[in-house]
């Protein structure tokens, strides 16, 4: 049996890998533009109408939503979340860390450290500010 995207999609957030969600955003994407292509087929052969046809996102729109992270607001990350998410290797987040260019984790207790997804954007976004800087 298929599992229904809508199912995967409403899996809490926090049970789920960054790989997992990321799985499921694609296949959600896949879905809504073969729903779309279907509606534009029928409604070229006049058996369906479409009242109010969803607008076609702008470029601006598409640039600023690539931009939003994958995490809400305020959602601490694990090492690997933020190592995906940045495209850096551990060893890199560890080395910046130490160096202090990089945002501390928050310690959860004695071995668990994660890291606020809102110090880890300002961070990136303050390096994209600064194309040559050098880690």
């Amino acid at each position: 049996m298929r599992n229904d995207i809508l199912d995967q999609l409403g899996i809490d957030p926090g049970q789920r890998t960054l790989g997992q969600l990321l799985q499921d955003r694609e296949a959600a994407a896949h879905e809504i533009g073969w729903l779309r292509s279907e509606i534009g087929r029928l409604g070229a052969q006049g058996t369906m109408r479409v009242s109010n046809p969803a607008p076609e996102p702008s470029p601006a729109t598409t640039v600023v939503e690539a931009r939003k992270p994958p995490f809400r607001a305020g959602t601490l990350l694990r090492i690997s979340d933020v190592c995906e998410w940045l495209g850096i290797s551990r060893s890199l987040v560890y080395r910046l860390l130490s160096d202090g260019i990089f945002p501390a984790p928050v310690r959860l207790g004695p071995r668990t450290v994660r890291w606020r997804i809102d110090a880890i954007e300002a961070w990136r976004d303050a390096r994209a500010a600064k194309p040559h800087a050098r880690w």
